[in-house]
Parts: structure tokens; C-alpha cells; sequence
């Protein structure tokens, strides 16, 4: 340590209890403290524990004063806890000393607590590697970058979780942003509930809507395509058994008499008619002499023909020619190749809510798919907004096989290749085995006291005194928890520019009452819109 860090450092108190991970100081009284003058110990400041091998860090969860003077001249007990975070190794240079995570040699009683110092800081907060992203900068000390850690922030997924209106989905299209300028070739596919993205990130990526998405009803599998089908209705039982079996003897017709004919099940992703299948569903019916058992049949049929002529399903059923065009919709799902476009953005705003669950199960099962069979040769990051409606805690809230396909990602996606963004304004109605695998979190300003204490349940590591914070976060601040980040850190994301904001601030009341701006034309764009299902006339 040189002599110009030593003229700054301050001595703040002593060690007088180590617990665990858990050190408590006695902080020195004003008065007799020598050295420099300290700022006041602040809940969230670093301070720094010099041992025999090592100097370990922590961070400031508690201030308490267990018995408080009555009189101006008594003396006070002021204590500081303090949570250990990490270490550095005597006997470095300065210019080469590296922190590390965990302590391997405790503080011992009496040792000297002090004040991090600028350096101290920069070591901790922002270490530089070849992985590292900037996304905003610390708290403590705005001049210092608040970095990423790419490879452990996608390898071992992340939330991003926040009351609304308070910056998440700017803080997304930012973490995107910051590692695409680092990894330009990236294969990133974000399922937007509310059509904000689309200007979040220009050219870069390929925005595809109702109108534009293929995702023909052969790619189902059979318990997504039965949803589809028979979502409401009350004989879905007997429907559903006659259903399995001619979808896979649709499939096997549409194959071929090859020997491959046989390993074709229900699930099987090969195209096949909707013509065949209701000529399947004629010729099954027209073999049974009773009416009401040809019923099934007929409703199916009904359904059936319902649904292709529904333009509302278009990306479903996208009319008479059918072909196999499974690679062209993976490349174009997938980004590969990525051709300058790494961001794939569905715009899920306009599908119908009814199949709603449906499209985002085949969109989850179908990566996991993708990453099993590819070998791990294509990562792909999978970003679902609005996480609680598809992966809700409750099990009888939603379509289940949506939420068993993000299960798998999040307990499985990392051995394959696949890493798993969850975005949710609120953590404590989403699925708690499905968060806890997410092993970083960025926690935006909540006020609602269940989504505190859901969110602190779920976190990878301890950090209570970070968390004390999250009520009074401002917007576009964060606590930053996890193997994503060095070390927990509350920090402030660097503001996007306007043009990259995704749309998602609220409406501006009082400049649209002000004065009068619409007519009956503006209401026949709207009724267009509203017919066709679409947000552009």
C-alpha cells in the first residue's frame, strides 16, 4: 500500500463481534478518532478490515445506538454491522491486487475497521475483464462504471423486477444495448406483452407481429394444439382422445409410407394438412351408425374450420398450401444467421388472448428444443416480459404447459445454451422455483411490502441492508445482486436516448385534455385497428 493511499484512509472504529459472515464495529467517537475527519457511516458504504494475509471488505447493513445518552455530555455505544463480501490478498502490487468474492481469514476482535478508499472502491465495484459491461455507475461514487459480467449474468439467468413506471424495461433494452455493442452477433429473442420495444433498439432488430410471425399449427405439440382447439369446450375429453389420434395419422400420411413413418408421434414437428385432418374426422365419422356419437367429430370439424377462417389466426393457420419450412422460420426466430439483426422482438399484443399462453409455450418449448438438438452450438438469450402472467404462482391461473416450458429453461436452459430474463412489476405472483434459479437480479424501486419480502426469499445471497433500499430507489436506480455482478451494488443504469426508449411511459394526461386534438376520423383509424387485430391500419 503506498503512502498517498495511507494520507486518505480513515479509521472508523474496531471489530468487537465476528459472526458467520457478520462483523460488528464500534465506531470511534468524534472526538478522539485521530486522522483524518470521517464522513458519517452511511448504511450501504464499503469499508475495509486489514488482517494478517488479506484486507477484507464489507458493506454497512446496520447502524445502532443500543443506549442513547440523555444528557449532551454522556457518552453513546454507537455499533455498526457489517456484512463481508470479499477479499483482497496481501502482498500485491497496487496496481495488480484483484478482489475476490467470499473470506477465507476473518477479522479477528480489536482489528481496525476503515473507510474505503477511492481506489478501494474502483477495486470492488469496477473490476475490468474481457466479459465486463458498463451499464450505468455506483452509487457510492458516480464516477465509478457499474459493470456486468457477461458469461456469469447469461449463463445462470436474471430478473429484472420493479414497481411499474419506475425504469424496467429501459433497463433492459440498456443491458441489451451494452452487450450488443460488446457481442454483435448474439441471439436474442424477447417476448413483448405491450408492443414497447420496437424502437428500443432501430435496425438492429427484427420486429415480428401477428402479421408477420410464422408459427403454423404442425409446430404444436399435441397438448398446445388441443388448447387451441378445445380450449371451452365441455366434452374435451372424448374430443381430445380423437384428436391425438388422427394428428398423428394426418402426420404419418403427410410423410410417406417410409420406414421414418413410425417414429412420428402426436408431438412430432412435421407438417401436415388441416384438409387431411378433416377428411381423417369425415371417414372416422362416417364409420359409426349412432348420432350422438358422431358429434365429437362434427364439433371438432366446426372448430377446426372456425379457426382457419379466423384472421385473427393467421400465424396459426396460414391457409390451403402447406410446406416444410421449419428452417426458415428457426433462422428467422433465432437470428441465424444473424445478418446485423441480433434481437428477434415478437409483439404479442395483438395475438388473442385466448391462445395467448399457447404462442408462448410453443415459443419457450421450441428454444429449449432448438438449444437441446443444436448441441449448444447457437447460446440464446430468451426474454419474457411481463414474466407473472405466463408463470404465475398459482396453478390454475394459466395455460401450465407455458409455464413448464419456462420451468425447464430455468432448471435446465444452462446446460444446453439457453438463458433465461425474467421481467415482472409483480415478483411475489410469479412462480418461486422459477425465480430462484435466477441466480442475479436487478431490483428496481417496490413499494408493495409482499414483493419486498418475496424478492429478498428468492435472492442467490444475503443482502438485507442493500435491500432496505428498494422503497426508496429513484427511477433507473437498481440493488444488483448476483453472480451477474462483482458484488451487490445499488447503481444508477446510464440514461438511454430518446429514440431508444422503449414505449412505455405513462400517458400524458394533462397535455392530451388540454385542448381538443381527435375527430370521427381518428375514431375510424381506431375501429380499423380494432377489426383487424393490428396496431398500423
Amino acid at each position: 500500500m503506498d503512502g498517498a493511499q495511507v494520507k486518505l484512509e480513515v479509521k472508523l472504529g474496531r471489530v468487537i463481534t465476528v459472526s458467520g459472515a457478520q462483523v460488528i464495529m464500534l465506531l470511534d467517537d468524534a472526538s478522539s478518532a485521530g486522522g483524518p475527519a470521517a464522513a458519517p457511516v452511511q448504511i450501504g458504504a464499503l469499508v475495509k478490515m486489514p488482517t494478517p494475509v488479506s484486507t477484507v471488505f464489507g458493506i454497512v447493513a446496520g447502524l445502532n445506538v443500543p443506549m442513547p445518552a440523555q444528557h449532551a455530555n454522556d457518552v453513546e455505544l454507537r455499533l455498526v454491522e457489517v456484512e463481508l463480501i470479499g477479499e483482497t490478498e496481501n502482498g500485491e502490487e497496487a496496481g495488480t491486487r484483484r478482489f475476490q468474492r467470499g473470506v477465507s481469514t476473518f477479522p479477528t476482535l480489536g482489528d481496525g475497521v476503515h473507510a474505503a478508499t477511492a481506489d478501494d472502491l474502483s477495486l470492488v465495484y469496477a473490476p475490468r475483464s474481457r466479459a465486463a459491461v458498463r451499464i450505468g455507475t455506483v452509487h457510492q461514487d458516480r464516477s465509478l462504471p457499474a459493470y456486468i459480467v457477461a458469461d456469469d449474468l447469461l449463463g445462470k439467468h436474471f430478473a429484472v423486477l420493479g414497481s411499474t413506471g419506475t425504469g424496467k424495461s429501459c433497463a433492459v433494452a440498456l443491458i441489451l444495448r451494452a452487450m450488443m455493442q460488446n457481442y454483435r452477433h448474439g441471439h436474442i429473442v424477447l417476448l413483448d406483452m405491450h408492443n414497447e420495444y420496437a424502437r428500443a433498439f432501430g435496425d438492429s432488430a427484427l420486429v415480428l407481429d401477428p402479421g408477420k410471425l410464422d408459427l403454423p399449427y404442425w409446430l404444436f405439440n399435441f397438448e398446445e394444439f388441443e388448447e387451441v382447439v378445445l380450449g371451452g369446450s365441455r366434452d374435451r375429453q372424448v374430443e381430445g382422445a380423437i384428436l391425438s389420434e388422427l394428428i398423428k395419422a394426418a402426420k404419418r400420411l403427410s410423410s410417406g409410407n417410409s420406414d421414418k413413418t413410425d417414429n412420428i408421434k402426436q408431438d412430432t414437428p412435421v407438417p401436415y394438412r388441416i384438409g387431411e385432418l378433416t377428411r381423417l374426422l369425415d371417414e372416422a365419422a362416417g364409420k359409426l351408425d349412432k348420432a350422438p356419437d358422431v358429434s365429437p367429430y362434427m364439433r371438432l370439424k366446426a372448430r377446426l374450420q372456425a379457426l382457419q377462417s379466423d384472421t385473427r389466426f393467421s400465424f396459426m393457420f396460414p391457409g390451403v398450401a402447406v410446406r416444410d419450412n421449419m428452417v426458415d422460420i428457426l433462422s428467422t426466430l433465432f437470428r441465424i444467421p444473424v445478418n446485423g439483426k441480433p434481437v428477434t422482438i415478437i409483439d404479442l399484443s395483438s395475438v388473442p388472448s385466448e391462445v395467448l399462453n399457447v404462442v408462448v409455450s410453443v415459443l419457450c418449448r421450441m428454444t429449449f428444443d432448438f438449444a437441446l438438438w443444436s448441441e449448444r452450438a447457437v447460446p440464446i438469450l430468451l426474454i419474457c416480459e411481463e414474466a407473472h402472467r405466463y408463470c404465475p404462482v398459482e396453478t390454475k391461473s394459466g395455460f401450465e404447459p407455458a409455464k413448464r416450458a419456462l420451468s425447464r429453461i430455468a432448471k435446465e436452459g444452462r446446460k444446453y445454451g439457453v438463458s433465461l430474463c425474467l421481467v415482472s412489476q409483480r415478483p411475489s405472483e410469479l412462480s418461486a422455483s422459477i425465480l430462484s434459479q435466477c441466480n442475479t437480479i436487478f431490483a428496481l424501486r417496490m413499494s408493495h411490502q409482499s414483493d419486498q419480502e418475496f424478492v429478498r426469499g428468492a435472492l442467490p445471497e444475503a443482502a438485507g441492508a442493500l435491500l432496505d433500499f428498494l422503497p426508496a430507489l429513484r427511477n433507473a436506480e437498481a440493488i444488483a445482486i448476483g453472480e451477474g455482478v462483482p458484488v451487490p451494488v445499488r447503481l444508477c443504469f446510464d440514461e438511454l436516448a430518446e429514440e431508444f426508449r422503449p414505449h412505455s411511459g405513462t400517458a400524458s394526461f394533462s397535455a392530451a385534455w388540454a385542448e381538443e386534438t381527435k375527430n370521427t376520423a381518428f375514431l375510424k383509424s381506431v375501429v380499423e385497428r380494432w377489426r383487424r387485430q393490428r396496431h398500423v391500419a
